[in-house]
């Protein structure tokens, strides 16, 4: 019941501040893209922007969460709440992966408009959803501001989005595919008919690195919090 209330309360609160108007707009316009793009590469295309654009949206979103929710020291009242640190982590977490996860398949629904494996498409970007976002939240922790959130993610983005996108256009490397960013286009691809790579091992690398990324927000979100102001007593 506590989860769910801060599950509703973490959503309520990304409505206000228009992030659900920003994924809608930005989905809209790749709709629009992929109406207009080549047969031949839609669905190449379409699964590059699944993975760039609701799956790691999540990754920057979650970085203008934490900064508001700090400059309007909500997270001085941490030291009374009784939630949990894993539960904080993983409302935000789920939160913005719901939200990616319906962008994705109605990108899918309206821009590729073919037959296609939904469910797995849907649980590989949910989960893909959940590992960025607890990183970007993670760099959020070390963030002073926008900008200086802004500055700090792009390398661990780049990172991430580098070798899919080189997988995409047949450029592998085997100690690239372990990446999480690599996974998740494999098994969008997969979903797609466009890679046949065997889903169980990528299941495996996605949620290892989902754990990696948990265990260690939260170790460092109460620090955090406690560093703003907001020990537990």
């Amino acid at each position: 019941m506590r989860f769910l209330s801060a599950l509703t309360n973490d959503m309520r609160y990304q409505f206000k501040y228009g992030f659900y108007f920003l994924y809608s707009f930005i989905s809209a316009i790749y709709v629009a893209a992929l109406l207009i793009c080549p047969a031949e590469y839609k669905k190449t295309a379409a699964s590059i922007i699944i993975l760039t654009d609701p799956a790691m949206l999540g990754t920057f979103f979650i970085g203008g969460i934490w900064l508001l929710e700090k400059n309007e020291g909500l997270h001085g009242f941490w030291g009374i709440s009784p939630l949990r640190p894993m539960e904080y982590i993983i409302s935000k977490a789920m939160s913005l992966s719901i939200v990616s996860t319906i962008a994705s398949g109605l990108i899918i629904l309206f821009g590729l408009r073919e037959k296609m494996n939904y469910p797995a498409l849907l649980a590989s970007v949910f989960a893909g959803s959940m590992v960025f976002t607890v990183i970007g939240l993670i760099i959020a922790t070390y963030a002073r501001s926008v900008n200086h959130y802004i500055l700090i993610a792009s390398l661990p983005a780049v990172f991430l989005t580098i070798p899919p996108i080189l997988a995409a256009f047949g450029i592998s490397y085997p100690f690239l595919d372990i990446l999480p960013g690599t996974a998740l286009w494999r098994m969008i691809a997969y979903s797609m008919d466009i890679s046949n790579t065997p889903l169980f091992g990528l299941w495996f690398f996605l949620i290892f690195w989902l754990g990696v990324a948990l265990c260690y927000a939260n170790r460092r979100i109460p620090l955090a919090m406690q560093v703003e102001g907001g020990e537990k007593i």
